[in-house]
């Protein structure tokens, strides 16, 4: 198979759907044969991220690494693995291939942008294990986090359960919260964020981890991404 990306998806499946619209929606396509040829490795019983980094449970890196051996016998060169928080555990990941990362990706478009002080939109997790917040330091960026984090929590398992309004009605005054304080931009950096949040919801630039990390692999791909509005 000529086929040059690939998907770890299943974290969770409602945030692997919406990746996936987003990769069509973000493809500068006039017909079919524009869009992208993926192989889509659907995998959610990956242990929960949450529960191994705070508590000693599974670890997902076996998940994982079995996924990255699959693209990689199937011909697959780039692949990208739409949940942030699983990166915690990314230098142990199989990279025989180029497996993507999305922190990375995500830091430097924040770089990139100038915003001095965003605030950052994640998972108990990637907060507590400095994903992003020891390297925006290190560029001398100290991302705000909100004060009621249970909250960003709340809303994302309303996003596993299909609970979109929900998850909407409780992330949104958090968004209030972190505009009344000041910052400049927010770093959507868990993918079920975008499933329950977009420009419309807020006066503040988005930088989106998942828009980010989809743009990467259209053009890993060999397409056109859209350009940005």
């Amino acid at each position: 198979m000529d086929i040059k990306v690939g998907i770890i998806g299943g974290m969770g499946p409602k945030a692997t759907n919406q990746f996936l619209d987003r990769l069509t929606e973000l493809t500068d396509g006039d017909k079919d044969q524009d869009h992208v040829r993926y192989i889509l490795y659907n995998d959610p019983e990956i242990p929960n991220r949450i529960d191994a980094y705070f508590n000693n449970g599974e670890s997902p890196v076996d998940s994982i690494n079995r996924g990255i051996d699959f693209m990689e016998k199937n011909g697959i060169q780039t692949v990208g693995i739409p949940c942030n928080t699983v990166h915690i555990w990314f230098d142990q990941f199989h990279r025989k291939i180029n497996v993507l990362n999305m922190i990375d990706l995500t830091v430097g478009a924040v770089l990139e942008s100038g915003y001095k002080r965003p605030g950052i939109l994640a998972t108990t997790a990637t907060i507590e294990s400095g994903l992003y917040i020891r390297n925006l330091q290190k560029a001398g960026i100290n991302p705000v986090i909100p004060e009621d984090e249970n909250s960003v929590m709340r809303a994302v398992q309303h996003v596993k359960l299909g609970n979109i309004p929900d998850g909407k009605a409780v992330l949104l005054p958090v968004i209030r919260e972190l505009e009344n304080r000041g910052v400049d931009s927010l770093i959507l950096a868990c993918t079920e964020i975008p499933v329950i949040l977009d420009s419309n919801d807020t006066i503040l630039p988005l930088i989106d981890s998942d828009r980010l990390l989809a743009e990467r692999l259209i053009i890993a791909a060999g397409k056109r991404v859209k350009n940005r509005n």
